[in-house]
């Protein structure tokens, strides 16, 4: 999915990222109506002996300012969601949004850890033996991350220091920077040299479009 919605937003003809955004909400919206909901009506189950009713679920929306509450904040949630998601992919890339799709799981734990130990014990989740397990898993994360984008500003280069484990990419940055001002040079270049040909093209142009015009003047004047 987020490869395709990179190559969506950066075709020929692009697609701008709430124009996605929609037209994902919109065919989810469909293929909802259209087959998963008749799929769990016609289901055997505890729903009124269906498996979803989702004319039960309506008649609890319109029913209570609960359920209305929470519909309206999940319905912004996930739209915000959606967009800064979409956003990343579009400014940087497809590979981007699944690293920091990531920190999704982690950001849900910890708000987990701080509802149960400082807002309502009855909820949210206790610290156990395996929350090290995920506290491991965490720096994992935060250290591939960390590295993913080498040598670029933020990274963390693994030049053989204790951190990289006796890896040493020296050379492989060198290769990369040496790239990167290659290309940033004949972006220069480029840039410079469709200037200039508008530069000529107008410099060229406008005399003869002035001689011309004044021939045409000439002869209209003789006719008269």
């Amino acid at each position: 999915q987020f490869v395709f919605e990179e190559h969506v937003m950066k075709m020929d003809v692009p697609a701008p990222p709430l124009l996605l955004i929609g037209m994902e909400g919109f065919w989810g919206t469909v293929l909802s109506i259209t087959v998963m909901y008749p799929i769990g009506y016609f289901m055997p189950g505890d729903d009124h002996g269906s498996y979803e009713d989702p004319f039960n679920t309506w008649a609890m929306l319109m029913n209570s300012k609960n359920i209305q509450f929470a519909f309206v904040l999940y319905f912004f949630t996930i739209f915000f969601y959606n967009l800064f998601a979409v956003l990343v992919t579009f400014e940087l890339s497809s590979v981007w949004h699944a690293i920091l799709d990531n920190f999704r799981p982690i950001t849900v734990w910890v708000t987990d850890l701080v509802i149960f130990y400082y807002i309502n014990p009855l909820f949210g989740e206790v610290w156990t033996t395996y929350s090290y397990i995920q506290i491991a898993g965490m720096a994992v994360l935060l250290y591939g991350t960390a590295i993913y984008n080498a040598p670029n500003d933020g990274s963390l280069l693994l030049e053989g220091q204790w951190w990289a484990f006796g890896i040493d990419l020296r050379d492989e940055y060198d290769a990369i920077r040496r790239e990167k001002e290659e290309a940033e040079a004949d972006a220069k270049w480029e840039s410079k040299r469709q200037e200039f040909k508008r530069t000529r093209s107008s410099f060229m142009e406008s005399p003869r479009i002035s001689i011309h015009t004044q021939a045409l003047r000439g002869i209209g004047a003789q006719h008269n």
